[in-house]
């Protein structure tokens, strides 16, 4: 179809007369759009139909992009300017992801500097890091709905090498503290990497690229702690923190030479206002734009205040950040205790601590593998053997088998670990824990971001909030469970947790869409 600008016949009749020529393609492009594009102007071919309004008789004229090879949708962008960006958004998590693990092995160092010996803060500087990045996504998420994802992307960029940097000349425990929570404020990868890869690719492409920015989590666990703990040895703890804010501002530079605006209901609403302001016609506005009579500060709060009310009246969304809070949970239990279980069962250094973590990247990067093999395919698959209906639920057969695997990786690591079996074997716990984490959380950002569409950044915001502030929290009790039952019935306690979980997985699979349907949330496509 042309582009789909719907004129009222009053409004069509005025635009004729006036003569209005088309637009240039340097009238209207977006920044991510090439001047050289060759596109016609939004009216060249506009189609002309009556419409009725529901609030006046004031005349619709509704922008949408010109046609379905449109260059300026960015489902139609080159296929290497798509796979960039993606690269681009997988070097900002790993950053992330590295600044969440990296100081770690520099605990012990950081506490003789301030005078303490309160252990615990090896917890903490863990913790209050996930309490930001549960924060941060309350806001980062639905603002991005609003102004678009660039300019919120690149404000969380410079909240975390700034704060990187405060981290890095803190003066006390406190200071760090609470320095920290806010570096984790700025990690806005978590909520839009996903979000974004929505925008690109369509339904049975994206599940590919959705692994691709999940790979960057495989990296921190192993290089954080690795670099972290040489790092630390050589240069002192606070080179952790510089490491972190001068590789988020080599990222940030590539931010701002080559990412661009990919929400679509942004890019709409520039070329309307362009529009607007070419034709001088007022009418004109983006197809998302529902209720033009809204004001501006009942947008935003309403967009604020959505990934709660998705938790609140979308049963699905509130039992999948259920479920995935507390898988979440188990693996920062290990994150946080990892080091200290193969230091005193296996004598490891300091630097060979970080070695520690290779057996749950290794099966972390299976379980990516498996996720960008299978998941498009078996999308592809089930539409075909269901009249090509290409439901959110058909990515959620790998959850069944990471829910089976994680409580089998509990307690293969606790009890090889207390009996001091050869440290290979904990490993393979680890590993197999770090498949079925991955296998469940992959597939998990997919189904949201095919269910809820436009609003995929905040559904996906609302389950990262839990389970953020859940892998805040839940660490805080591995030591003493530990402490008082011991690496073997320690994990076979979270093994059990995970053990009664198993069916959750096969409900959500089974009665995932009529639980969605039920839902009160708006979805708009």
């Amino acid at each position: 179809m042309s582009a789909e600008v719907v004129l009222s016949e009053t409004a069509a009749s005025l635009l004729v007369q006036s003569k209005i020529p088309p637009l240039n393609p340097g009238d209207y492009r977006s920044h991510d759009e090439p001047a050289d594009s060759g596109q016609g102007g939004y009216l060249s071919e506009a189609k002309v139909v009556p419409i009725e309004t529901q609030r006046d008789e004031t005349d619709q004229l509704l922008v949408d992009f010109d046609g379905p090879e449109d260059r300026s949708n960015p489902v139609n962008w080159s296929t290497g300017r798509k796979w960039a960006i993606v690269i681009l958004l997988s070097a900002v998590n790993v950053i992330a992801n590295l600044a969440t693990v990296m100081c770690i092995p520099a605990v012990p160092q950081i506490l003789k500097e301030f005078g303490s010996t309160n252990t615990l803060y090896k917890v903490i500087l863990v913790s209050v890091w996930e309490l930001g990045e549960a924060v941060g996504p309350l806001f980062t998420a639905p603002l991005s709905e609003i102004f678009g994802r660039a300019p919120c992307y690149n404000a969380a960029n410079f909240v975390f090498i700034i704060f990187s940097i405060a981290c890095a000349v803190s003066s006390n425990l406190p200071m760090l503290v609470a320095f920290r929570l806010i570096n984790g404020i700025g990690d806005a990868s978590i909520a839009l990497n996903p979000s974004i890869v929505s925008d690109m690719f369509i339904q049975e492409e994206r599940g590919f690229p959705l692994a691709m920015v999940g790979f960057p989590p495989l990296i921190g666990p192993v290089a954080g702690p690795v670099i972290g703990g040489y790092l630390t040895e050589r240069e002192g703890w606070r080179w952790a923190f510089w490491l972190s804010a001068i590789a988020g501002g080599i990222c940030e530079l590539g931010f701002l030479a080559f990412f661009r605006e990919t929400y679509k209901p942004t890019i709409l609403r520039k070329k309307a206002h362009a529009l607007r302001e070419r034709t001088g016609v007022q009418g004109l506005h983006s197809k998302y734009d529902h209720d033009r009579s809204e004001t501006g500060c009942y947008t935003l709060r309403r967009a604020i205040f959505r990934p709660a009310q998705m938790l609140a009246k979308s049963s699905i969304v509130a039992l999948l950040a259920i479920y995935v809070s507390i898988i979440y949970g188990f693996l920062y239990i290990l994150l946080t205790t990892i080091t200290e279980v193969f230091e005193s069962t296996y004598a490891f250094t300091q630097g060979e601590a970080g070695l520690a973590y290779l057996g749950l990247s290794l099966g972390m990067v299976t379980g990516v593998l498996l996720c960008a093999l299978t998941s498009d395919w078996w999308l592809k698959r089930q539409a075909a053997v269901h009249d090509g209906e290409l439901k959110p639920e058909y990515r959620l057969p790998p959850m069944v088998l990471g829910g089976v695997l994680i409580p089998i990786g509990l307690f293969v690591y606790g009890w090889t670990a207390r009996s001091h079996i050869f440290f290979i074997i904990p490993m393979l716990g680890t590993a197999t824990l770090g498949f079925g984490f991955f296998v469940t959380t992959i597939p998990l950002n997919a189904y949201l971001v095919d269910a809820y569409k436009v609003h995929a950044a905040s559904a996906i915001a609302a389950t990262i909030v839990m389970r953020c502030i859940v892998a805040a929290v839940v660490p805080l009790a591995g030591p003493p469970i530990y402490n008082n039952l011991g690496y073997g019935w320690g994990n076979s306690l979270l093994g059990f947790i995970a053990l009664a979980l198993v069916p959750l997985p096969i409900l959500f699979m089974l009665f995932g869409e009529r639980i969605r349907k039920r839902s009160s949330v708006e979805i708009i496509t």
